[in-house]
């Protein structure tokens, strides 16, 4: 089952307009609900009873989920959510909220995950290797980073302050984030680098994790400041030229010259295309 938060607003089954989810995780994504939706779907399909009631209750469990993150939104620093306002926010009973989740823990589990994954689509789609150039793929990506932790800082320390559903105790979703993060950009080299006959599976690894870990703790540091000394601009622009050098160290070290300013998908035409034509050629009729 899978249901939008503008739907359900819009049904009447959401007593608040669809203002913060819909703004920032809406636009051609995957809506905060779908997320939580479809993250329900691994549990055992239900029979008799249970099953007639079973889109009844996935949808309460969505409702409640996206009660607990707005209100995170809108809450000051420290103050913590109460299970009553979130019960208020959803239209719900207190003991509803009670019936559909274990506890406080299981609940803030479930959306700390669907905020994870709305952010991990966001950055993911900035990342798509198929437009624009090295730089501006790096530009992009810590600009969209910047820009979601500047704007959702309650949301950020949440992902901060414990796991998601499927994370072990001792892993919070943001570090679990960051390795989802960095293993799609690590899926995404290993991919370009085998284009051009390049396959280094230990420096793509180390080197993915260091530009993602990277890039959010200096993001989120200058995000904190309160006086900064870079413009947002100049964030982006230094975050994004630490990444290129990265990169374009690992590459030297391969034989690989990049041009950062010309589109991803000539440079590794043109650098196939190279890697072919530097390649020894068989005489046919030798066979050597």
């Amino acid at each position: 089952m899978s249901v939008t938060y503008s739907t359900l607003w819009r049904a009447g089954l959401f007593p608040t307009s669809p203002t913060i989810l819909d703004r920032h995780f809406g636009a051609a994504r995957s809506s905060t609900l779908d997320r939580v939706s479809a993250s329900m779907e691994t549990t055992p399909a239900p029979r008799g009873r249970r099953a007639r009631w079973q889109p009844h209750n996935d949808l309460r469990r969505e409702r409640i989920v996206a009660a607990l993150i707005e209100l995170l939104e809108q809450s000051s620093g420290g103050a913590e959510v109460s299970i009553q306002q979130v019960a208020h926010r959803s239209g719900l009973a207190k003991s509803v909220v009670y019936r559909q989740f274990c506890g406080r823990d299981e609940l803030e589990r479930r959306a700390r995950g669907t905020v994870g994954a709305e952010l991990f689509e966001i950055v993911a789609t900035a990342m798509d290797v198929r437009h624009g150039s090295i730089h501006e793929i790096l530009r992009r990506t810590v600009s969209v980073v910047a820009d979601w932790i500047t704007e959702h800082p309650r949301l950020y320390d949440f992902i901060r302050s414990g796991p998601a559903a499927d994370d072990p105790e001792d892993v919070d979703a943001l570090r679990a984030l960051k390795a989802n993060i960095a293993a799609h950009a690590r899926t995404l080299v290993t991919e370009l680098g085998g284009a051009v006959g390049v396959i280094d599976d230990p420096t793509t690894d180390t080197m993915t994790f260091a530009i993602v870990s990277m890039t959010e703790a200096t993001v989120s540091r200058w995000a904190r400041e309160p006086d900064p000394l870079l413009t947002r601009e100049q964030l982006i622009s230094a975050v994004a030229g630490y990444a290129w050098h990265v990169l374009d160290g690992c590459a030297r070290g391969h034989q690989l010259i990049l041009d950062p300013g010309l589109p991803l998908t000539e440079l590794i035409t043109a650098l196939a295309r190279d890697q072919a034509a530097s390649q020894p050629t068989t005489d046919p009729t030798t066979g050597s």
